[in-house]
């Protein structure tokens, strides 16, 4: 096995706060790293506030790009390429879609306009796992038939876990409903009601800066999570870009679509390793760390047969 018969995929921003600070201080010297912190003005890693979103998204793409230029090589032509979220914008531009640094302005611009959404109404996230999509979907539903506002699945991570998005009162019902019913909930450290109708407030912004950027064919394929279809179309990969800000991330079909490639796995690029447990809950498609692959061996799959995990988040 080779590097080529791997594809590579790329977090939102919803990983480990320690993990992201330990791959922060290995690619201290990558360019766009070193870019990351004189774009915010930091001398030192706890200069960033990864707490804050304008700062995470950024921070999250620099890395993803530094972890493939460090590990693979810079313009490596890879099997396939797909991202959770934001992740979508790194694995656009280690496609060769978007020009690196574009991604970088375009990662800026998306992690400002994500906080100032979330300045102007409070929302939520929470990860949860069930036995069903059906169960999460009759809980969705009969909160708003009670309470109504925003409150829809923003993202199918595994056949058991989703992440629902919205109106802080109605997450924090459905948690209250969920826990009820003995269903494990995560709720996310975020007040941000990503990939969800309250999201459209910041679409019109976002379609400006995604349009004002140049886009061009890619060298690698490129996956989409909005409908979990391979594209080429640099026009195609354009809009679903815009439409990822609102639309469910369809994590688990998108990784299934994966296999019609013939790859031998997928390498997370990390930061963190959100992508990686959710491949231990559903192992559809054998996955390693990036940092940890050797080139002339397969990624070694840990499916675990015992209880499913406590939830992981994998958003914005």
């Amino acid at each position: 096995m080779t590097t080529s018969d791997f594809g590579v995929v790329f977090p939102g921003q919803g990983n480990k706060h320690e993990l992201v600070e330990e791959a922060l201080l290995r690619h201290r010297t990558h360019p766009l790293v070193q870019q990351l912190f004189a774009t915010f003005g930091a001398l030192e890693v706890d200069d960033l506030d990864l707490f804050d979103t304008a700062v995470a998204q950024p921070v999250t793409y620099a890395l993803g790009i530094a972890a493939v230029d460090t590990q693979l090589g810079a313009g490596t032509r890879l099997p396939l390429v797909f991202g959770h979220s934001l992740g979508e914008l790194t694995a656009a531009a280690c496609a060769g879609i978007i020009d690196v640094h574009t991604g970088f302005q375009l990662a800026l611009k998306r992690g400002r306009l994500c906080r100032d959404r979330n300045g102007r109404t409070q929302g939520a996230m929470v990860a949860v796992v069930a036995t069903s999509f059906h169960e999460i979907e009759w809980l969705r539903r009969w909160v708003l038939a009670q309470h109504p506002g925003v409150l829809e699945i923003a993202g199918f991570n595994s056949r058991r876990q989703a992440v629902v998005s919205g109106d802080a009162p109605l997450v924090a019902k459905f948690v209250e409903l969920a826990d009820e019913e003995g269903l494990r909930t995560e709720p996310l450290p975020i007040d941000g009601a990503f990939h969800s109708p309250r999201m459209v407030v910041v679409l019109p912004a976002w379609r400006r800066a995604v349009q004002a950027a140049e886009f061009r064919t890619g060298h690698s394929p490129f996956l989409s999570t909005v409908d979990a279809r391979p594209h080429t179309d640099p026009d195609e990969i354009r809009e679903l870009l815009i439409r990822a800000m609102l639309m469910p991330v369809r994590w688990s079909e998108t990784v299934a679509a994966a296999r019609e490639f013939g790859i031998a796995g997928l390498l997370d690029a990390g930061p963190g390793q959100t992508l990686l447990t959710l491949a231990k809950r559903d192992p559809i498609v054998p996955m390693a760390a990036l940092a940890d692959h050797q080139p002339d061996h397969a990624p070694r799959a840990a499916f675990p047969d015992g209880p499913i995990p406590e939830p992981v988040t994998g958003r914005g």
